[in-house]
């Protein structure tokens, strides 16, 4: 199970100290605390290491996002002296999250979990869209996106195929892209069209090849979730991107999860680590906070440990 690294930057070091070391001493709770000194020092340490979520009682260094507030790219949350936070910060209730600082720490540790593991949902949205990505090869990823689109028993599950190379020729696939980039009102109603059963799945195939995703911009899969969710025929859409089939990264921060297959042996996990330092430098940390790694077994969608692992990720929400 994943344990969830905190930063606390407060100005009162034994307050900070305390709460650390209270948290610290329980592994139960999957979370671990570091206390820093100032947000140099947070910068610093992002420079080598991650966090989580950063919690401190001055915000004037954070950025203001339609979520809350934003470190280096790190979800930060008020730490307030005052019940309903209406000290100088002038926090607006519907502004942001915070946490009453002189509470019962186990409440803090109660709401530190919420805050790192709730699913931030268009209301409006009564579909869950997920990506599966990995920077390794021959691991399983399509094998766990067939088998979550296949988990859905709501209304059932869409799988979206954006592979290095499709199994088959799809000559009608390209029509899709072109829609995509060209804005066609035609759009829905050929995705409909192309949308067909595969084992038991309703499976897209928008492209043949990586070569035919390196044009779609950002904006050109946002406006391909957003069809698709504007359906409503789908709970779950899951997209299977291939390692070589994203042009801009930034697209992946679109889904509400991106569950990476990984393997164990220590090439695939230094190629790993090389790929998350490559979204630090590109500024994308809010990318690899939706990153859920996941050891994927050899077997069948339905099958039994297939069906233990979906589990473990509805569960945990986390890697395990």
């Amino acid at each position: 199970m994943k344990t969830y690294k905190v930063g606390i930057c407060d100005k009162d070091l034994d307050y900070a100290t305390a709460l650390m070391d209270f948290i610290n001493t329980d592994n139960s709770k999957r979370l671990s605390m570091m206390v820093f000194s100032s947000y140099k020092a947070i910068k610093d340490y992002l420079s080598v290491q991650d966090l989580d979520l950063v919690i401190t009682d001055d915000i004037s260094a954070c950025d203001k996002t339609e979520e809350g507030y934003e470190y280096q790219g790190v979800r930060t949350v008020p730490l307030s002296q005052y019940r309903d936070s209406s000290d100088g910060w002038k926090i607006e209730k519907s502004d942001s999250a915070f946490i009453f600082k002189y509470q019962d720490v186990e409440l803090i540790c109660r709401s530190l979990s919420q805050i790192l593991t709730e699913k931030k949902k268009d209301p409006r949205n009564l579909s869950t869209v997920v990506a599966v990505f990995s920077p390794l090869g021959r691991c399983g990823k399509s094998r766990l996106a067939r088998a979550l689109a296949a988990d859905d028993g709501v209304r059932g599950g869409l799988y979206v195929s954006m592979e290095n190379y499709a199994n088959k020729i799809n000559h009608s696939s390209n029509n899709i892209l072109y829609l995509i980039k060209s804005k066609s009102p035609e759009l829905e109603e050929v995705i409909a069209e192309q949308t067909v059963c595969e084992d038991g799945i309703q499976v897209l195939k928008p492209s043949t090849s990586y070569l035919d995703t390196l044009d779609v911009l950002l904006e050109d899969m946002e406006m391909l979730v957003s069809i698709l969710l504007k359906s409503g025929r789908y709970t779950t859409i899951v997209f299977d991107f291939g390692s070589a089939a994203i042009s801009d990264m930034r697209i992946l921060g679109i889904f509400e999860t991106i569950y990476m297959p990984v393997l164990r042996d220590d090439i695939s996990l230094g190629k790993i680590e090389v790929f998350l330092s490559v979204l630090k430098e590109m500024g994308l940390r809010n990318v690899i906070t939706k990153i859920v790694k996941v050891d994927v077994p050899d077997a069948e969608p339905n099958s039994e440990e297939m069906v233990r692992t979906l589990w473990e990720l509805s569960k945990d929400g986390g890697d395990y």
